[in-house]
């Protein structure tokens, strides 16, 4: 029996147990860790085949490369992959992984023998987290919502996303009659993202619930706070274990569970009352958001516990995986164009002749002119936002397990072994390429191109790429573009420090930022 089966088979059986205390939990759970441990660090420590493949040196059997890794990803992955070639075995986090770049890359997305779910859940189990065992039926369920109801719709969603982004810039800083300093933007963004998703997410009435508002804002912090790279621990080498890490925590915390009482104590009131609504008025007007479309996906379900938690798993999937990454993609392009401020100017002019255009007040208020067409067709800003996204410092990324018992031959000959993990070099793609200057910042360089901020490519995979790319992409790129939109028509940002922007780690720019407001 080899090591997956093991370990598969004591998750399952750990996270169905029903002792009665939390101790004899954790003996059961501590038993488990022990055996599959002990097993995993005998075979860890036992010869490796290469596969065909090249290795990185490294002398410590149980970290690997990982701490050369984490002092200068920038400078390893470009080290190595010089020296290995475009497809090299790397030992970090815990165990020995594959990574591959340049063509080889795509051959990874798009061959359903690799998995990016199973991979991901090896690090950062969110479904355990939420007790959710069946993820593949729930990661279904969340990409037909997202590409049947909310992609449909972004026209539809635009108007209420500016006015909520603008209600969320007014609670953070006012209405800035004086110009306004804040250490960071990501506070700002935050509560503008929050607010801005939150009318897609829950309508128009919930989002202006202070409790569910602080609940999203905070989200990804208070389980974030839980993932390997914020709080590294041992398991990490061990995929089930860490399963059960999560499936523990979110069965036990405090914190996790003071996040679902919150977030059920608004719902359900909300969802009886819809409920309600429909069942006395066939005509009643159903609310244009996801979660109707979550109360829609099954009418002829219950109201109980059952239906309450699917529901809430469902928004806090869709939270975690929306509102934070979103906020730190506005927050490199924006400091982006604090680095060339200038680009500021070209944006305004491109965005008051797209006004003219389309016969809009070129002073109108952003409420009033920013639909989701007008912001389509400011081809420089699109193109500001994907070179920002290409340019943000990614290394191995986006993680795909062979989810096959054979091994999978990739077309150089290089075999991946049933349950290793394939690394993506994503700093290698967005470097490498026809054009020389790919490590610089162009803000136009796709101005008037084929390739706006949402089409996923081989040297362009931030939202991945293949059948399985991010399905939430063309809501975050226009939540971006509109936030910029916004900023850029209507306050004048500075950096009186410069910008700080990490040239190793994949920690996000920084600095001061003084906000005034401007007249057009």
């Amino acid at each position: 029996m080899d090591l997956t089966t093991i370990t598969n088979q004591l998750s399952g059986y750990v996270k169905n147990i029903n002792l009665n205390s939390q101790q004899q939990q954790k003996i059961g759970i501590v038993t488990a860790a022990t055996l599959v441990s002990a097993y995993a660090l005998y075979k860890q420590f036992s010869k490796e085949e290469d596969y065909g493949c090249p290795t990185v040196p490294y002398t410590d059997s149980v970290k690997g490369s990982e701490e050369e890794y984490r002092k200068d990803p920038r400078a390893f992955v470009e080290k190595w992959t010089e020296k290995l070639g475009p497809v090299y075995r790397v030992h970090i986090f815990g165990r020995m992984h594959t990574v591959v770049s340049g063509k080889y890359a795509r051959e990874v997305f798009m061959n359903d023998d690799f998995n990016f779910v199973t991979a991901t859940l090896k690090k950062f189990d969110v479904f355990a987290l939420a007790g959710i065992f069946d993820s593949d039926t729930m990661n279904e369920l969340i990409r037909k919502l997202i590409n049947q109801h909310l992609n449909p719709q972004l026209k539809e969603y635009t108007p209420r996303v500016v006015k909520n982004l603008s209600i969320g810039f007014n609670e953070i800083l006012g209405d800035v009659t004086e110009p306004k300093e804040v250490y960071h933007l990501y506070p700002l963004l935050n509560r503008m993202v929050t607010r801005a998703s939150a009318t897609i997410f829950v309508g128009e009435e919930l989002c202006k619930d202070e409790s569910i508002l602080q609940v999203m804002q905070g989200i990804t912090a208070k389980i974030g706070q839980f993932h390997p790279r914020v709080n590294p621990t041992w398991l990490t080498g061990f995929p089930s274990l860490m399963g059960i890490y999560f499936w523990y925590i979110g069965k036990f915390s405090t914190e996790i569970k003071n996040v679902r009482n919150t977030l059920k104590s608004a719902l359900i009131p909300e969802i009886k009352k819809r409920k309600e609504n429909a069942e006395k008025d066939p005509n009643w007007q159903r609310p244009t958001d996801m979660l109707q479309q979550l109360i829609d996906n099954d009418p002829s379900a219950p109201l109980n516990d059952k239906f309450y938690e699917n529901v809430l798993n469902f928004l806090l999937l869709l939270v975690f995986a929306s509102i934070h990454t979103t906020t730190e993609n506005g927050i490199i392009v924006l400091y982006r164009l604090l680095q060339k401020p200038e680009i500021f100017d070209e944006l305004l002019k491109e965005q008051q002749q797209v006004l003219e255009e389309n016969g809009l007040d070129p002073q109108g208020a952003s409420e009033d002119v920013f639909t989701c067409d007008v912001i389509k067709k400011m081809p420089k800003l699109d193109s500001v936002v994907r070179e920002s996204l290409r340019l943000r410092n990614q290394f191995y990324e986006l993680p795909h397990t062979n989810i096959r018992n054979r091994n999978v031959v990739l077309s150089n000959g290089v075999s991946i072994p049933p349950d290793m993990d394939v690394l993506i070099n994503v700093w290698h793609n967005h470097h490498e390429g026809e054009e020389t200057d790919l490590g610089e910042f162009k803000p136009f360089r796709y101005a008037g191109t084929r390739y706006p901020a949402s089409k996923v490519a081989d040297n362009y995979l931030v939202f991945g790429e293949g059948k399985h790319a991010c399905p939430g992409r063309w809501l975050a790129i226009q939540e971006i573009k509109t936030v910029v939109a916004m900023m850029v028509r209507e306050y004048k940002l500075t950096a009186p420090e410069g910008v700080n922007y990490p040239m190793t780690g994949s920690g996000l720019p920084s600095g001061k930022v003084i906000i005034e407001k401007r007249t057009i």
